[in-house]
């Protein structure tokens, strides 16, 4: 396999099986982005957090990406770390602990953040972190000159796991929304299901195929996205000039997504989970709220169906979604409102069980609409009504 000449290279992928980072070639100097993977064994990870190495980075690194350090770092190596990258600009950290699991870890982390003035991209991938370390980390950057520009957080839905969401931080992450954001994603996003029935993913206990059951996510109860409706809309937190919204993290009523969709006219991309019941007058002020934003061009709706939802799904109605779903003409009279949408999509936890509708824009005319529902499982267990209730309480 022909090597890359060093001086030529952009990017640089490193497998670490401790914290041990190689020697750069000095000729380096034109590398941008760089990435440290952990291929520490878990029964080793302990020991090997008690030291570190750190040489000289090439100054040049604008983006760093850190994956799989799943019980953090050795105390003080993100501080060394961030003193070698004083140009960094993105950050991307995938599946681990990052602040990990004491005190001296959980400082290192903040400092880290302290000294990278200049980062404008924060991509946290199924992070997670003790409590605390993210409230820290937005009154950080809210401070920082120019402000973070790009957030995106992702969290992948784990079905096995019933006390998931509860793990995951989501009165703290609403801290890292700030004025200067133009991207602001808060996305929850479906486990990856592959189609070979032999994939021990896709098998259960008993080792029946779970794929039905693991389809889709499940986004936080609406009560906790107060503070997340709080925080894009006050003069204080709100993003003056934001482009693209993803909040399918979180549950909002039609009345709080309303609030932010006026608060933000100039959205361009839109991606959000809203409270769905199945009737017209719902589907009419989804629709009249997205009028909000008249340079929306991608739209998609995740619903978090009502007892009434579930209740018709449960009684076999096949047009349970048909209702609560914009037709042809509610397209039309939208694009009058809206002329640049090219897409709008309403699917039920993102899953295709309960139905969806697709609608794309192709010349002047509106194409899709409603795809019926392939069965009616049953809701999920961690899925919580507006009472905070659960379905089967009401179906049973």
């Amino acid at each position: 396999m022909a090597t890359i000449d060093p001086s030529v290279a952009s990017a640089a992928q490193i497998p670490l099986q401790s914290f041990a980072i190689p020697e750069f070639p000095p000729e380096s100097t034109n590398l941008q982005a760089l990435t440290l993977t952990s291929d520490i064994k878990l029964d080793d990870y302990s020991k090997l957090l008690e030291d570190f190495t750190i040489p000289k980075l090439p100054a040049s690194i604008e983006s760093l990406t850190l994956e799989l350090f799943s019980l953090g770092y050795p105390p003080g190596f993100l501080t060394a770390l961030s003193e070698r990258l004083p140009s960094l600009k993105s950050l991307v950290l995938y599946s681990q602990l990052f602040a990990g699991i004491s005190e001296e870890s959980r400082k290192d982390a903040e400092q880290f953040f302290e000294n990278e003035k200049g980062l404008r991209e924060l991509h946290l991938l199924d992070v997670f972190a003790r409590p605390g370390f993210l409230s820290n980390v937005g009154k950080t950057l809210a401070a920082t000159k120019d402000g973070l520009r790009f957030l995106e957080v992702n969290y992948s839905y784990r079905h096995e796991d019933q006390d998931f969401l509860t793990r995951v931080p989501a009165t703290e992450l609403v801290h890292l929304i700030n004025p200067s954001l133009v991207t602001c994603a808060f996305n929850i996003s479906p486990p990856d299901v592959t189609d070979d029935p032999d994939d021990p993913t896709n098998l259960g206990e008993d080792g029946e195929d779970t794929q039905r059951r693991k389809e889709g996510v499940v986004a936080l109860n609406h009560t906790h996205s107060l503070g997340l409706v709080d925080a894009l809309v006050e003069q204080r937190t709100a993003p003056t000039g934001l482009l693209l919204l993803n909040i399918t993290l979180y549950t909002v009523t039609l009345e709080h997504f309303a609030r932010i969709l006026k608060k933000h006219p100039g959205l361009l991309v839109l991606t959000a989970t809203v409270y769905l019941e199945p009737t017209k007058e719902h589907k009419q002020e989804m629709l009249e709220a997205l009028t909000s934003c008249p340079n929306l061009e991608q739209v998609e709706l995740v619903g978090y169906p009502s007892l009434q939802f579930y209740k018709a799904a449960a009684n076999s109605q096949a047009d349970t979604l048909k209702d609560a779903c914009p037709t042809e003409e509610d397209m039309r009279k939208l694009s009058e409102k809206c002329p640049k949408l090219e897409s709008l999509g309403i699917n039920i936890l993102r899953t295709s069980s309960l139905g969806a509708v697709e609608w794309s824009k192709d010349e002047e005319r509106w194409r899709g609409g409603l795809t019926a529902p392939t069965n009616t499982p049953p809701p999920p267990q961690d899925v919580l009504l507006m009472d905070g209730s659960t379905p089967q309480a009401h179906l049973s």
